[in-house]
């Protein structure tokens, strides 16, 4: 959406964060694959052919040969012993890749790369132009691209968050404050653009600093009213039909007459997508 975003295509903290993942998911797996070899039967498959059909073997040693005859009306064993097979070579495969994993968790140091400007004695770093920035460079870049806000209907109630912004309801207030609590960098009604054009001026454009990604947060505030809850059908399917609009990207809180936007609500989804 900004010229920024080439940024997330490096970001290291989210691929160790990935990795970790994987690791804890491999982790599951070799336990549950361990359990089922040892449950199996003994021995291993060995299948040939014969006049065009297939044999099955069951063998309890490299060296033996053939091994021991089993009908196919024993498809039971023959399909333990197939299982047995197929998860002992996954699991080899599996160990390879967790050795693999751990191995470079242990090497990769996420702030390498960033480290190598910060090195650099004041006059080097006068003299060239870091690919990657600090945090608050990067914030100051971020919160630093003019834009124009979408003007305001004339004779309409003004509201104003703790920073002076005005917003256009008590309820952009509470969001707007949390958001300032949390220390999340955020922008009202800065414009997505698709393709070169503006599409949609969000409630609030937000960035997840750890992870250097834009959300765009929607606040629904009248949802019992008929026509404004038909209006916002229509501009929510806009965001799902948009081809480079990242829906993951969106964050939407509703409120109806009787059921005003709750503050626990507007801090989960912080702590959900923004830190």
């Amino acid at each position: 959406m900004t010229k920024y975003h080439r940024y997330e295509l490096i970001n290291t903290e989210e691929l160790q964060k990935d990795l970790e993942v994987r690791k804890l998911m491999i982790e599951k797996q070799l336990i549950k694959l361990k359990k089922r070899i040892d449950a199996a039967p003994p021995g291993t498959l060995r299948v040939s052919k014969s006049h065009n059909h297939d044999q099955f073997f069951q063998k309890f040693s490299p060296e033996e040969h053939p091994g021991i005859y089993i009908s196919k009306d024993n498809l039971p064993l023959i399909t333990k012993l197939a299982q047995k097979d197929y998860d002992t070579r996954l699991l080899e495969v599996l160990k390879q890749q967790h050795k693999t994993i751990d191995r470079f968790l242990k090497d990769f140091n996420p702030e390498a790369a960033r480290q190598v400007y910060e090195k650099l004695n004041t006059t080097r770093q006068l003299l060239v132009k870091p690919e990657f920035i600090s945090d608050e460079e990067y914030i100051n870049q971020w919160m630093s691209i003019p834009y124009t806000r979408p003007p305001f209907k004339e004779n309409t109630s003004e509201h104003y968050t703790a920073k002076g912004e005005r917003v256009r309801s008590k309820s952009e207030i509470l969001i707007a404050d949390a958001l300032n609590r949390y220390n999340i960098p955020y922008r009202c009604e800065f414009p997505v653009y698709s393709g070169g054009v503006i599409f949609a001026a969000p409630d609030f454009n937000c960035l997840n600093v750890r992870l250097r990604r834009e959300y765009y947060w929607e606040h629904l505030g009248m949802m019992g009213d008929e026509n404004y809850a038909d209006t916002n059908k229509d501009k929510l399917d806009k965001y799902a039909l948009e081809p480079d609009f990242d829906e993951t990207r969106l964050i939407i809180t509703m409120e109806t007459g009787n059921k005003p936007l709750n503050t626990k609500v507007i801090e989960e989804k912080i702590r959900k997508y923004l830190i």
